[in-house]
């Protein structure tokens, strides 16, 4: 008959921790404090007490669906280049995305939902369920004639912007005309309910002339605002920030202007950078902007006083999320203030990174979590029965630098047993039979990809 194992006492668990280079169960075994290797299929709470995750359960079929996203007006994904609306326990379907399959970023402002990835940008409006464009494109450029009129002598510079609704194009193609002797200037092609917009013989404001086709006089009203601006180019990462959206292209970081959120000027509201970009957060007092290598601070909220620093670890692409009244996060981030918001959080190449308002980055895993570095990720805020939790999910190819028996357990779904864990006394436990913890040397990897799933806790300091 075989040896039972000797009992092992467990007043409290301080989470896992796969980076441990020692062989050990325990944190600190006098006082009971476990530390496993693994956890599957648990969280452990703020007493220390493991609990059964309550698992999945199927609420909407939809192949093929990615980019889940939500706000407090409304929650989104896409499936088949389709957009759907998710609500009430069924989708609505409200329009089309263009392109190959990627995923999508969204951004809420102001009750409407920013839609962009590689290939497709759109707005959502929640109220009516309809999608739009995101920026008016301009209008193509005048072509003239003079005419008779009032205009004096001179060389005029003239240009129009389309309309649609409330929302203005930036300026179209610019066209000149030179009135030796003065008289008036015939547009050719002016668009249905284009603005022409002109300059002052020899000037370079531009003014607005209105709905007109032919110019005998230049009212002088009001300056084009629009100069200069085109729709956003396709854009990820986005983030609304000082009145301004920001999104990535490339290794560039384009912003729109204050308030405009259609208008951007591409060839001087931008950061180059010397990698893709990865990631846009923001804190109020700058912006993280994350790469694949490393990630920098852009501190400031003008961007054209921003001072730039290189501050921590490259950032995986998706993993950001803004977390809400976690105080224990104060002590971490050396601040004062106790009830702290819209901490930007991600996966990074060292862990979990924070960051804060002085642009430092804090690693929340303090080196209990060892892994990759995916191309990919997602992440999710939320409060579970009072428990506040940061989820970060990713597809990792291979294993490389990650615990291979960490790999092996999350692909399997259970702690795998072998005969060295066996001999090893008090190395594994059972807690029902979709909960296992344990720490096991020597399993190999079981595939060559793997979903990885790590629970970020608070209590006094945060743990994995």
């Amino acid at each position: 008959m075989a040896k039972p194992l000797n009992p092992i006492t467990a007043a409290r668990f301080v989470g896992m921790n796969n980076a441990k280079t020692s062989e050990g169960f325990f944190a600190d075994a006098e006082n009971g404090i476990v530390e496993p290797r693994i956890i599957l299929n648990a969280d452990v709470d703020l007493e220390g007490r493991l609990i059964k995750r309550p698992g999945k359960k199927l609420r909407i079929s939809l192949p093929g669906a990615h980019s889940l996203w939500a706000c407090v007006s409304c929650m989104m994904c896409v499936a088949q280049g389709r957009l759907y609306r998710i609500a009430q326990g069924s989708v609505v379907d409200v329009g089309g995305v263009d392109g190959p399959v990627s995923p999508v970023s969204y951004l809420e402002v102001e009750g409407r939902v920013y839609a962009s990835n590689p290939y497709w940008k759109e707005i959502f409006d929640p109220a009516t369920n309809t999608v739009s464009e995101w920026g008016v494109t301009p209008p193509p450029g005048p072509m003239m004639l003079s005419t008779t009129g009032g205009l004096s002598a001179g060389t005029y510079a003239v240009c129009y912007t389309n309309h649609i609704g409330d929302e203005m194009s930036g300026n179209g193609p610019i066209a000149m005309i030179t009135l030796s002797d003065g008289g008036g200037i015939q547009l050719l092609n002016r668009p249905a309910g284009a603005v022409v917009w002109m300059t002052d013989a020899n000037e370079s404001i531009f003014s607005r002339v209105g709905e007109a086709d032919v110019i005998v006089d230049l009212p002088y009203v009001e300056p084009l605002p629009s100069f200069l601006c085109s729709p956003p180019p396709f854009l990820e990462n986005l983030t609304y920030a000082y009145g301004r959206i920001w999104g990535s292209n490339g290794n560039t970081v384009f912003y729109s202007e204050p308030f405009k959120l259609g208008w951007f000027k591409l060839t001087s509201n931008r950061f180059d950078f010397e990698d893709e970009v990865t990631l846009i957060a923001k804190v109020s007092t700058g912006i993280f902007v994350g790469m694949k290598k490393k990630t920098q601070f852009l501190a400031g909220t003008e961007p054209s006083k921003m001072a730039q620093m290189e501050v921590g670890a490259g950032a995986v692409k998706g993993s950001l999320v803004y977390c809400n009244n976690m105080p224990y996060l104060a002590d971490i981030m050396g601040t004062e203030q106790k009830v702290i918001s819209d901490v930007p959080v991600w996966l990074s190449e060292d862990g979990i990174a924070a960051g804060n308002t002085t642009g430092r980055l804090f690693n929340l895993t303090k080196n209990k979590l060892r892994m990759g570095a995916p191309d990919q990720g997602a992440s999710l805020y939320r409060d579970l029965n009072g428990v506040i939790q940061i989820l970060t999910s990713f597809k990792q190819s291979g294993v490389g630098p990650s615990d291979n028996e960490t790999v092996a357990a999350l692909k399997a779904g259970k702690v795998i047993q072998s005969e060295s864990t066996r001999k090893i006394q008090g190395s594994h436990a059972g807690f029902s039979d979709s909960v296992m913890i344990g720490w096991h040397k020597g399993a190999e990897s079981a595939g060559e990809f793997t979903d990885s799933l790590a629970v970020v806790q608070t209590r006094g300091g945060v743990e994995i």
